[in-house]
């Protein structure tokens, strides 16, 4: 039976999204030409570990955070809601987003002040 997004080995269950998919596909792919799990598993995880450290770790397809303004300023949200930085000015706040993206995947969809989108940065 292939792994699925929603059905992967345990093995897979601490790493990022990007990287577990990759494996997921990887690990489906050696299943599909003999491999037996026990195998398997551990070679896809590190090959889509090292597919990701050779992408530069920045691959998120997805939006992962939320930037609008506030009442004093401009505020970083993650995808769940959660607030994550507040800053005085959006400068402030793109010059963070620039440094967040260098360290890992992240996609930043920016609000205006009405709340419609702006742009997408990462």
């Amino acid at each position: 039976m292939p792994w699925t997004k929603k059905d992967y080995p345990d093995a897979m269950k601490n790493l990022e999204e990007e990287i577990r998919n990759k494996a997921i596909e990887i690990a489906n792919r050696l299943s599909k030409d003999g491999y037996d799990d026990d195998r398997a598993i551990p070679i896809a995880i590190s090959q889509a570990e090292q597919w990701y450290e050779n992408q530069g770790g920045k691959i998120s397809s997805s939006i992962t955070h939320h930037l609008f303004p506030g009442e004093s300023g401009w505020i970083l949200k993650t995808k769940d809601g959660k607030e994550s930085d507040h800053f005085d000015t959006k400068q402030e706040a793109m010059d963070r987003i620039k440094v967040l993206s260098s360290k890992k995947a992240i996609k930043v969809m920016i609000h205006d002040s009405e709340g419609k989108f702006q742009e997408v940065q990462g």
